[in-house]
């Protein structure tokens, strides 16, 4: 009686093992995941979004919001599973894809990645030559100019004797 269970205990107890190992191994399935991608460019961010069979996500909402969870606006993906628009303001945004039956995914779009549109910004004014910088290039002009006749001078003498 004792020595069956004893076998038991040992079938047991290499039943745990096993089990442990077994989920240790097992990775979480990516087969019906979701996913989107955003970057912006100049004043505008692109977003692309794609099943992880690689087929586009077609109609699928957007949502950008910013680190509060203020929504800033909402759109649907293209035929390509692609959507774009203007930046809203310059801060962090949080994009949203919801692909329908639990399919969701998010990206997010630091505030230093983002430029606002050119008219936001301060016009910088142009440099123009200044007196002073026409002075000083002339006087490297007859400078160089000097050196080189000097040299030429010196070899043709050197030549001469």
């Amino acid at each position: 009686m004792n020595q069956l269970k004893s076998k038991l205990a040992k079938q047991i107890l290499c039943l745990i093992i096993v089990v442990c190992v077994l989920c240790f191994l097992i990775e979480p399935a990516g087969a019906h995941g979701v996913y989107v991608f955003a970057w912006v460019e100049g004043d505008t961010v692109y977003v692309e979004s794609k099943f992880s069979g690689g087929k586009r996500v077609n109609a699928g909402k957007i949502i950008v919001t910013d680190p509060q969870g203020t929504e800033l606006l909402d759109g649907t993906t293209n035929q390509k599973g692609e959507f774009s628009f203007k930046v809203p303001k310059k801060t962090e945004l949080k994009i949203v894809l919801l692909a329908g039956t639990g399919h969701r995914a998010e990206w997010t779009i630091a505030a230093g990645e983002i430029e606002m549109p050119a008219a936001g910004r301060k016009p910088v004014p142009e440099k123009s030559a200044t007196v002073k910088g026409i002075i000083i290039g002339i006087g490297c002009i007859f400078g160089l100019t000097g050196i080189a006749a000097y040299i030429r001078k010196r070899k043709k003498k050197n030549h001469d004797q």
